[in-house]
């Protein structure tokens, strides 16, 4: 009880640019990693070969997934809200329209539920559009690359890597009070 009462409070906008500055700097920082960890990893046959500046489908589907697992967490209005900042504040940084920015997102969603379908497991839509986005398929053993699905021990070492660009959200609530 006394736990919410001390929480610190964060107003809708501040929040808004942690989380996108958070998710750049973990871009910026962490690609060039995950791109090595996926080029070098044993499952594949072919190095996929992928740069340090193809980036750009990796934070979409980092940006749409955390999209949806937000909207999961939080509750009334406020993931609506937050959304809005987000993805206003990521058109911006971008030189986008906000309406193309939304159209990339539902784009984004709409495949990410596709690939994964029956499963609602939003961290495993993201690894599995982190296979298919960046054609690796092609890059596996025959077996895996005739299904055109991701080899299951890969798949799961890809879940552990992105899990790590996934917003705390069980933490963020623990600690602070929104305010809008």
């Amino acid at each position: 009880m006394l736990r919410t009462i001390f929480k610190k409070k964060v107003n809708e906008d501040k929040l808004a640019n942690v989380l996108i500055n958070s998710l750049l700097h973990a871009m910026e920082v962490g690609f060039k990693d995950i791109s090595e960890l996926i080029n070098n990893d044993r499952d594949f046959v072919i190095q996929p070969n992928i740069k340090e500046s193809d980036y750009d489908r990796f934070l979409l589907i980092l940006f749409v997934g955390n999209l949806k697992i937000m909207e999961s967490r939080l509750n009334g209005d406020q993931p609506d809200r937050l959304k809005e900042l987000l993805i206003d504040k990521f058109s911006n940084l971008y030189d986008l329209k906000v309406v193309e920015t939304k159209r990339h997102i539902k784009e984004y969603a709409t495949y990410m539920g596709r690939i994964n379908y029956p499963s609602k497991n939003v961290l495993y839509a993201m690894s599995k559009a982190v296979f298919h986005k960046y054609n690796l398929a092609s890059y596996q053993e025959e077996y895996f690359r005739d299904l055109n699905s991701p080899n299951p021990k890969f798949l799961k070492r890809l879940n552990k890597i992105v899990e790590n660009f996934i917003w705390d959200w069980d933490y963020f609530l623990s600690k602070y009070n929104f305010v809008s």
